[in-house]
């Protein structure tokens, strides 16, 4: 679903048609699962947090600006809710991804994941584009300095990766 086809469906919800919402979600629910899925780690958390989501988006139809920007606010919201109380997948790329910060999480998810640009970002996280960039390149070297230590690099080995 296009934007111009989400936008057509969302008006078409906020007058009345309440079957166009089964759309939206359609069209949204695989890439909004995945998003949490990343996020949280396991399956049941991010299913429930999808459906909280869904549900808060239809609640808030009336103040909500375009549902592609505004899902993953929402799924973040979620994300930073449930996050720490999960357990994460034990990869060493889950393990480092669940040492950043829940901002540090959601940008690489967002980034690499969804493909989102950095004016996408921008928009969703009220932040300048390159302010963006820079903090996705630190969050980056983060991970990848926590798989070095995971794999049994050492403190000296992580830290040249940051660099």
């Amino acid at each position: 679903m296009d934007h111009n086809e989400m936008e057509q469906a969302l008006k078409e919800v906020r007058a009345g048609d309440i079957d166009q919402f089964g759309l939206i979600i359609d069209a949204m629910q695989k890439p909004l699962f995945v998003y949490c899925y990343h996020m949280l780690g396991h399956q049941q958390e991010a299913e429930d947090a999808v459906q909280e989501v869904f549900l808060k988006a239809f609640e808030q139809l009336d103040s909500y600006r375009p549902l592609r920007a505004g899902i993953p606010t929402f799924s973040r919201h979620e994300g930073e809710k449930k996050v720490e109380d999960n357990e994460y997948l034990n990869t060493p790329l889950h393990v480092a991804i669940s040492k950043l910060s829940a901002k540090e999480r959601n940008l690489l998810i967002l980034r690499v994941v969804e493909d989102r640009s950095y004016d996408e970002l921008a928009l969703l996280f009220d932040t300048k584009p390159a302010t963006l960039r820079k903090q996705y390149e630190r969050a980056l070297k983060k991970c990848k300095s926590y798989m070095l230590l995971n794999e049994g690099g050492d403190r000296h080995d992580s830290i040249s990766a940051t660099r």
